[in-house]
């Protein structure tokens, strides 16, 4: 009979995003992210097969992160823009320095380069897009965004808006992420608000 796993993989999968932002994924090892769990090497081969099928998991799963992470932020806002503004700050809070986010902005090489990678990443974006949109659809609805704003289009400038500020953060480092990524996130938004 199989003994019990008492770490789960969802815990493994943080302790690699973990990682990830701390080493970025060339210098990321198992070693590495086995001793954040108490695990060895082993048997997260056993599990994930290599550090590239650790990685690879860790990629499926961001989309399911950007679902949870949305719906979250809608529960706690009565306002879907608020909600939309959550959703975006929320999702970068835990980066303090500019290292962690270059570490991590090094895996779109991977998302570049492969296509299993790529498939995630698109995953991921379309994910952010659709959260995205449906929060601002609840906006056009309850009367914060104009109703002839083009809820779509707005909703993948969301997406560019949030990649750009965190590209550009990266390299300037201005002021804290979180207001940085509030300030540019409320430029995109403030021409398409209802008036009032």
């Amino acid at each position: 009979m199989a003994r019990p796993r008492l770490i789960s993989d969802d815990t493994i999968l943080d302790a690699t995003r973990q990682v990830l932002a701390e080493l970025g994924p060339t210098k990321l090892t198992l070693a590495a992210v086995g001793a954040r769990v108490g695990l060895a090497p082993p048997t997260l081969m056993q599990r994930f097969g290599s550090k590239r099928g650790l990685l690879l998991a860790s990629a499926a799963r961001s989309p399911h992160m950007v679902q949870l992470a949305a719906a979250e932020a809608e529960a706690r806002n009565t306002s879907p823009l608020a909600g939309l503004r959550d959703f975006a700050l929320s999702s970068v809070a835990h980066i303090k320095h500019r290292e962690e986010l270059g570490n991590g902005l090094a895996f779109v090489q991977l998302d570049v380069a492969d296509p299993e990678f790529r498939a995630h990443a698109l995953a991921h974006s379309n994910a952010i897009v659709e959260s995205s949109a449906r929060m601002l659809r609840a906006a056009q609805e309850a009367g914060e965004l104009k109703a002839d704003a083009d809820v779509p289009a707005l909703a993948r400038l969301t997406l560019v808006c949030f990649n750009g500020a965190l590209q550009v953060w990266a390299v300037t480092g201005w002021g804290l992420l979180t207001d940085f990524l509030r300030d540019q996130l409320d430029l995109v938004l403030s021409p398409y608000l209802a008036p009032g």
